[in-house]
């Protein structure tokens, strides 16, 4: 045992004297004093003097470990020398002392020894951490050994794919090296070697990372050794192993796929792999999606796989059958956590119903319009177009699916000038429906006896279908049918659905009909509405029976009460519907009103232990109106329990998205009553829904109107408080309170760079499928969650601040694009954050006009294009989209050759503005003072003739078919977007992209029932369609004058292929009918920052 008490230098005697002799001394003895060395090192300093001996001394006595028999006692030496390596000085005497050479040894994987190698391999992380310069070759010879051909020795992987990550960090570090010895090569070899996702990765972001700047892109050939990864598709007998059979062949092929396909992918996410991949001439992405006019079968359906994945979207199931392919990417279908002991209403609609914001902006759709674009220069469209019509039936569909989302997309995202032919492709699917129903007395009366409701009293052998087409019939009600067969047909309705039947309310959530059965209860209850006086006798009848049943639970104690009776797993929970039903008309408050129904259900409110009745109660009602309603979620906001308050606050944003009526007035009141609660999550929850709800300015205006107290909430309370900077009230009241210069001086002081890492590494995570660890978690774990959010709240919080505070800054961050220093990471890092606090200042009319006495927007523009930091260039091109916010940012950008997108992200059917183009006196002749010839520069443009990108690979002409890329304008209202509103033009009011308008707020919510509720499924017209709801209904436009010549909608693709991809809230439903939305396409978001995903 080491005694600490002695002095360390008999210590350090006693050890290096056991371990340095042949003879005497067991291997057991040997591996304790080794053990005890470490033991000494972590006592005390490393000062040669304390231990009596110098590191020469100690090196040699340990490098004979090295050397034993016995692999614990070598990988006990291994570890005293990585303890030993504390500084360059101590590792320059390893090295010299020729040390490397038993560490290649240690390395040998066709040995069994395992301890010793885990041991090496920390040795050399340590090696790279103290100094990756000194890194020695003899070493780097023996990873790439290892990394070329380790894999064929499956008991070995672990091995290899440490060897490929100890690569990776020195590719990072010491580029020069690892090239000079092939390991490039062997990195992007076991890239088609490895289908784990992350370790994929990680091996091509590290190859990318070098391509990005000017000095390490000389040590990669781009186009020869990056289009490795696309071989697998372009090369039809491609063979990875030379040495694979026959009968492995297609197990091997499809591996590679994936392989491949996640290296694509992974590069498409990074500015250098978008840059080199899609160069102008003979790109590898051209070539690739050439492959789709090849009739192989194979071939397709992986590259299918390849695009779905490229633009984030969800891969439909394998199905001949086009309806059930849009079914299994329905965001809407149900999920688990939507029942009514999870999330419910709160967690379906957050999901589904889109955020309220309008002028964020967005850079992930700048990064798909990039992409998009670019792939359509390539005859993407038309290689589709090929698939579905000479592919076999599931590829056709799935190809169908694709083209669909990718022409939805373009007509959002792209240009006009860009997206304009689009949609002169071939129609491929036509989905019409004309439903001619005559609405006869004589054929409602054949549909009312044919349903068998007449005949018997079997209930669940009725016809369900022909139910609910009477109930929908266009103007049947009780006052207008007469009939005592009607009559007949509604009270055998409500003694089915009442609760005292016993008959409806105990069939099984899981009843084949139950979906069916609901429906028709919700129609049944229009119906009476619409009734009036006549139905009024009926609708009071199960009212009150419906209150005696809620009467019953006063009684109970426990969510085990609630078991028992039958509210959890039975359809008695939908009487809250036919509740929420009747609260949404004036005439149904007043029939609840006169049976005491509110009552009831606030006296509900005072029991504890019922989560389950108050989530049904807060998640029907209808809240558009001041009424008992309202009255009934205050008290469940205040009074309820920790889980009842938290999801009564959640209902709060769902209510929120939904648009419900003068919100201001009355939920941001609630909201706020929300932040002092002693429950942390309910606090912050409130907060978060605070901050979605000042989008709008008169939730803004209301806000700052009740002076809430912010700043014990934290960071969030505090970037909520930035938000009243974005109008003059707001910024009075901060500036009184001196709020505004102490964020002044922290901006100057510090977050101007931390605003760079902030939004870099949230657009890595918003792109990658992963995400950092948190909380201690050193282990990072799969990620399903969505950040592009959070980073465009950053954006917009940045925006707002610069352009509040800012005006004598302008010239300092022109200076900084201007004079850029690219040598070092650190200037990189300061121009980054020039270009982003540029962008942020030009968001609006007032900071486009500071740009533009600095003359800097074509040196912007300069850098996007030419730059060779490649990085630069995709800030530049985000930057752009930012100042293309308003109409006078994008029309000096259309003046420099970039087109912009002239719509909100919102609207549906833009109207596009045909302008004759103005040539601004003072914009015409001004060319870039930007100059771009640093040393870094210029000293490597002799060194980098294949290596580095040629002048025509620039963004303005990675799609030849244009001569500027463009950039997604944000959302903003008419009288933000520019300061003269006479040159803004009005939109036409949206039209809805389905057969199905868009739900009222109120009514919206309490369908959450009805979203697993599956129809038979109904043909929708088209918008084309005369008779379609939507169609035919073009509102005259008011042009104010201008420019502009006349305007034009662009032409609305087929319903049949594309549908609205805000996602639907769930199923609407209207006074007399249900439509079920089964087609619904998805469209995730994505955004990218610096070209590499940090090693």
């Amino acid at each position: 045992p080491l005694l600490l008490t002695r002095p360390p230098s008999d210590n350090m005697r006693e050890i290096l004297q056991n371990v340095a002799k042949a003879h005497g001394v067991s291997n057991m003895r040997k591996l304790g004093h080794l053990n005890n060395f470490v033991k000494l090192l972590n006592s005390v300093d490393h000062h040669e003097q304390k231990f009596g001996f110098s590191y020469e001394e100690i090196i040699i006595c340990l490098r004979l470990a090295l050397l034993n028999e016995v692999k614990e006692v070598r990988a006990a030496g291994l570890r005293a020398l990585r303890y030993l390596i504390r500084d360059r000085g101590v590792l320059q005497k390893v090295l010299q002392l020729q040390v490397d050479y038993l560490i290649s040894r240690c390395l040998d994987i066709q040995q069994s020894n395992e301890v010793e190698q885990t041991q090496a391999l920390r040795l050399l992380t340590r090696i790279i951490a103290v100094d990756a310069a000194l890194f020695p070759s003899s070493v780097t010879n023996s990873l790439v050994a290892v990394g070329n051909n380790g894999l064929h020795e499956h008991e070995k992987d672990h091995v290899v794919l440490a060897c490929n990550a100890i690569l990776c960090e020195l590719a990072v570090k010491n580029p020069e090296l690892v090239a000079g010895r092939g390991g490039l090569s062997t990195l992007l070899k076991n890239v088609l070697d490895c289908q784990h996702s992350r370790i994929n990765e990680a091996l091509i972001s590290t190859v990318l990372h070098l391509l990005n700047h000017p000095q390490t892109r000389q040590y990669v050939r781009a186009d020869v050794e990056l289009e490795q990864i696309l071989a697998p598709y372009t090369d039809f007998h491609y063979r990875h192993n030379p040495d694979t059979t026959e009968a492995q062949l297609k197990t091997d092929r499809e591996a590679r796929f994936s392989s491949s396909k996640m290296a694509i992918v992974a590069a498409f996410r990074s500015w250098s792999g978008i840059i080199n991949l899609c160069k102008v001439g003979n790109s590898g992405i051209q070539s690739l999606i050439g492959l789709l006019c090849i009739p192989n079968m194979e071939i397709r359906k992986a590259l299918l796989e390849v695009l779905y994945e490229i633009f984030r979207l969800p891969v439909p199931m394998v199905t001949a059958d086009f309806e059930e392919a849009l079914h299994s990417i329905d965001p809407s279908r149900p999920q688990d956590g939507w029942r009514l002991g999870d999330g419910f209403v709160a967690a379906e609609a957050k999901v589904l119903l889109p955020h309220r914001a309008r002028s964020r902006p967005d850079l992930l759709d700048n990064y798909l319009a990039l992409i998009l674009s670019t792939l359509i220069s390539f005859g993407l469209l038309e290689g589709l177009v090929e698939v579905v019509t000479s592919s076999d039936d599931v590829l056709s569909v799935r190809a169908t699916v694709l083209l669909g989302e990718l022409l939805h997309t373009a007509s959002s995202l792209l240009p006009h000038s860009h997206s304009h032919h689009l949609h002169c492709l071939p129609t491929l699917i036509n989905m019409a429906a004309s439903f001619d129903i005559s609405p006869e007395k004589h054929a409602l009366m054949m549909n009312l006896r044919d349903s068998q409701i007449l005949n018997h009293k079997q209930n669940l052998e009725w016809n369900w279908v022909l139910i609910s087409t009477v109930l929908k019939w266009p103007n049947s009600n009780l006052r207008n049918f007469r009939d005592e067969q009607v009559h007949k047909f509604v009270r055998r309705l409500l003694y089915f659905y009442k609760p005292s039947s016993k008959l409806y309310c105990v069939l099984e959530l899981e009843h084949p009909k139950a979906p069916q059965l609901t429906l028709a209860g919700c129609q049944l209850i229009n119906f009476l509405l619409d009734s009036e006086d006549d139905g009024q006798v009926y609708l009071e009848d199960l009212v009150k029976d419906i209150v005696q049943w809620l009467s019953s639970f006063s009684g109970l104690k426990s969510e085990r009460s609630l078991q028992s009776n039958g509210l959890l797993n039975t359809l008695s929970q939908h009487y809250f519907l036919f509740l929420g039903a009747l609260s949404g008309q004036p005439s149904g408050v007043k029939a609840m009103e006169k049976c005491g129904a509110f009552q009831c259900l606030l006296n509900l409110c005072s029991m504890k232990n019922q989560d389950s009745l108050l989530k049904l109660t807060v998640s029907t009602l209808d809240y558009s109106r001041d009424g008992l309603a309202r009255i009934i979620l205050s008290k469940i906001l205040t009074a309820g329990s920790d889980n009842c308050r938290l999801y009564a606050t959640k209902h709060l944003r769902v209510l929120l998205r939904a648009n419900v009526e003068f919100f201001s007035n009355w939920g941001i009141e609630l909201l706020v009553t929300q932040l002092p609660d002693h429950s942390k999550a309910v606090s912050m929850e409130a907060l978060d829904i605070l901050d979605e709800a000042c989008e709008e300015k008169a939730n803004l205006h209301a806000l700052i109107h009740m002076k809430p107290a912010l700043t014990h909430l934290g960071d969030k309370g505090l970037l909520l408080l930035l938000r009243f900077l974005s109008i003059p009230k707001g910024f009075s009241y901060l500036n009184e309170r001196g709020y505004v210069s102490q964020q002044l001086e922290k901006w100057h002081r510090e977050y101007n760079l931390k605003y760079v890492d902030m939004v870099e590494e949230l657009m890595n995570e918003a792109l990658t499928t992963y995400r950092k660890p948190v909380d201690g978690d050193n282990y990072v774990r799969r990620s399903n969650q969505r950040t592009d959010r959070t980073l465009s709240s950053v954006l917009w919080l940045n925006a707002n601040f610069l352009m509040s505070t800012f005006q004598n800054v302008v010239p300092d961050l022109s200076y900084t694009v201007r004079s850029p220093v690219l040598d070092t990471w650190e200037g990189i890092k300061q121009l980054k954050a020039a270009l982003w606090a540029l962008g942020n200042i030009g968001s609006s009319n007032w900071g486009v006009n500071l740009l533009q006495e600095e003359n800097i927007i074509p040196d912007i523009i300069t850098l996007a294009q030419s730059c060779e930091v490649l990085s630069i260039r995709g800030v530049c091109i985000y930057v752009l989209g930012v100042i293309s916010r308003t109409r006078q940012g994008s029309e000096v950008l259309k003046v420099l050759g970039w087109d912009s997108v002239r719509h909100g992200r919102r609207q549906q059917w833009p109207i596009v503005e045909e302008m004759e183009t103005r040539l601004p006196g003072e914009l015409s002749s001004i060319p870039s003072t930007l100059s771009l010839n640093s040393e870094s520069n210029s000293s490597q443009r002799e060194s980098e003739s294949e290596s580095q990108p040629s002048d025509s690979v620039q963004f303005p002409r990675l799609c030849s078919s244009f001569p500027g890329l463009y950039f997604v304008d944000d959302e903003v209202d008419g009288v933000e977007r520019c300061e003269d509103v006479s040159v803004c033009v009005r939109s036409k009011p949206v039209k809805d992209r389905s057969p199905f308008t868009i739900l009222s707020s109120s009514r919206l919510v309490r369908n959450r029932f009805l979203n697993s509720l599956p129809l038979p499924s109904m043909k929708p017209r088209s918008v084309s369609d005369p008779k379609h709801p939507a169609g035919g209904k073009k509102s005259p436009e008011e042009l104010q004058p201008g420019t502009i010549r006349r305007n034009r909608t662009l032409t609305e693709p087929s319903t049949g292929c594309v549908h609205n991809t805000s996602p639907a809230p769930s199923h609407p439903l209207y006074p007399g009918r249900v439509h079920h939305i089964h087609k619904h396409f998805h469209q995730p978001q994505s955004l990218y920052s610096d070209g590499m995903y940090q090693v």
